[in-house]
């Protein structure tokens, strides 16, 4: 079972601009990596896309806008974002003195995974170019690939309790990604539906509890992340503090 919290997580900088926790690696999974982005007080960052992966934030801290495209979003504790693959996107946060942090969930559009063995491989190669963009504040036109046509989405987490999932992301939306969130009430449990054809990651949003994955379980709190392999049966237990959770899927078999 790969269980994480971002105290443990391996932390890369990324030209002073924002700093990557990496919770779940790309080396470590079929076509998913999660992790904490942590951008700089007062930075409005590097206009960008990615061409072979479509993304989703989930705000965790901080106050600030996301533009995707030509669309401006705010953007604070609770929002939720998709980009679509070969999207112009950008992070500005509006906070003088506090960091905008948000989960990062990538889920890549093929096995190459953008060519770069692991999420410090890929930092490395792109940092001094997100470094001109945020100088320039403006992406690549040059090499800019045409957007799919999936279109890009701005939600928030649902606030009322409930042990079935309230869905912030279809797989008709995207490519291949979805996303499922849970709000449950203490000492209440849910079940993930077993699905052989995506493989999971659960974010621990806020409160506490017990997530069994196949035959072993880990005991959660706010900020752990825990990766569920296709096929593999799960199940979520409140603890006296309630547990909410989102659960993004890569989607394997098209």
């Amino acid at each position: 079972m790969i269980s994480r919290h971002p105290s443990h997580g391996q932390k890369l900088d990324v030209a002073g601009l924002n700093e990557i926790t990496v919770l779940i690696d790309r080396s470590e999974t079929a076509l998913t990596e999660v992790a904490i982005n942590s951008w700089t007080p007062g930075l409005d960052g590097p206009p960008h896309f990615h061409d072979r992966k479509e993304q989703n934030f989930l705000v965790t801290a901080g106050r600030g806008e996301v533009t995707i495209g030509d669309q401006r979003f705010p953007a604070e504790p609770g929002s939720f974002f998709y980009v679509p693959a070969g999207n112009v996107h950008q992070t500005i946060n509006r906070d003088p003195v506090g960091r905008l942090d948000y989960f990062l969930f990538n889920a890549f559009l093929d096995a190459d995974k953008e060519g770069h063995a692991s999420f410090a491989d890929h930092i490395d190669k792109v940092k001094d170019t997100r470094r001109q963009q945020a100088n320039e504040q403006k992406a690549d036109s040059a090499n800019k690939p045409t957007p799919s046509d999936k279109k890009p989405k701005h939600t928030t987490l649902p606030t009322n309790e409930s042990s079935t999932p309230t869905t912030l992301l279809s797989r008709n939306e995207t490519q291949r990604c979805e996303a499922l969130a849970w709000k449950l009430s203490a000492a209440k449990q849910a079940k993930l539906e077993a699905d052989d054809s995506k493989e999971q990651t659960l974010y621990v949003v806020a409160g506490s509890g017990t997530i069994r994955i196949g035959d072993e379980q880990a005991d959660v709190i706010a900020g752990h992340t825990l990766l569920v392999p296709p096929g593999a049966i799960c199940s979520l237990e409140a603890s006296t503090a309630g547990l909410q959770v989102v659960s993004f899927g890569t989607v394997l078999k098209i």
